[in-house]
C-alpha cells in the first residue's frame, strides 16, 4: 500500500509539478514561491511611524510589484485556488522575530468586517481565509466584533482623503463589549492608507481597548503609503 502511495504521488509530482503561485516558476514544494519571488513579495516588517491610534502595524508581503495579483485573484476573481499559497507564505514566517513581538500579549485577534451585502456577494470574509487557521495555531482565534454598518464602494482607487470620508461612521461593535486593558490585534489583507483599520480601532477604543496593533498580509509602507 505504501509502495503504491509512493508510486501515485511520483506520478502525480511528475505530471503536475509543483510551481510559485506567482510567477508559475517550477519548485520543489507545492504552493511555495520561488526564490525570485520571495525575495520580491516578503516583506515581515513594522511601519515606521503607525497612524493614531495605532501602536504597531506589521506587513507580511509588499503589495505593489508584490502579492498583489494573488490578491486580486482572491478578492475579485473569487478564486480560492489561492488560498493555500497565501497560508503557505503566513507559515513560511510564522515564527519570525516580528510576527513573534506583535502577537505576544494580544488578547483577541479581530479581522476586518465585510458590510453583509458584500459578503453575500463574495461568499466570504478573505481576511478570515488568510489568518484564521494561521492564528488558531497561535492559539489566538479570530472573533468577529466588528460590523461594518455602512455599505462602501470599493477603496483601491481612492485618495486617502476620500477613503477618510468614506469609511467615517462605516464601523461598529456587534455588542458592547467591555475591552478595558485588553490588547487588540486587527488583521487585514491590505493595508494602504491605514483608513480602514483605524476606523476600526476608533471603535474598539470605546470599547476600552489598551493598544490596538494590526496584521496585514500586504501592504506598501515607504513605497506608497500615502498613495
Amino acid at each position: 500500500m505504501n509502495f503504491l502511495r509512493e508510486v501515485w504521488s511520483a506520478l502525480v509530482y511528475f505530471l503536475f509539478p509543483p510551481r510559485c503561485p506567482n510567477c508559475r516558476e517550477m519548485v520543489d514544494e507545492r504552493y511555495q514561491l520561488c526564490a525570485a519571488c520571495e525575495k520580491k513579495i516578503l516583506r515581515v516588517d513594522f511601519y515606521d511611524e503607525p497612524p493614531a491610534p495605532l501602536d504597531k502595524v506589521l506587513r507580511v508581503t509588499k503589495y505593489r510589484d508584490g502579492s498583489r495579483e494573488l490578491l486580486r485573484k482572491l478578492k475579485f476573481d473569487n478564486n480560492l485556488n489561492v488560498i493555500p499559497a497565501l497560508k503557505k507564505i503566513l507559515d513560511d514566517v510564522s515564527n519570525r522575530e516580528e510576527i513573534l513581538i506583535l502577537l505576544s500579549g494580544v488578547d483577541i485577534a479581530v479581522p476586518v468586517p465585510l458590510h453583509e451585502e458584500r459578503l453575500k456577494e463574495r461568499g466570504f470574509n478573505q481576511t478570515e481565509k488568510i489568518f484564521e487557521e494561521f492564528l488558531a495555531r497561535k492559539n489566538l482565534p479570530l472573533e468577529n466584533i466588528l460590523v461594518r454598518r455602512l455599505p462602501t464602494p470599493k477603496l483601491y482607487n481612492r485618495t486617502k482623503a476620500e477613503r477618510e470620508k468614506i469609511l467615517s461612521g462605516a464601523f461598529a461593535a456587534v455588542e458592547l463589549l467591555d475591552l478595558r486593558g485588553k490588547n487588540i490585534l486587527i488583521v487585514d489583507d491590505i493595508f494602504t492608507t491605514g483608513t480602514t483599520c483605524k476606523e476600526c480601532a476608533k471603535v474598539l477604543q470605546t470599547l476600552g481597548a489598551e493598544k490596538i496593533s494590526v496584521l496585514a498580509f500586504a501592504a506598501n509602507f515607504n513605497e506608497n503609503f500615502d498613495a
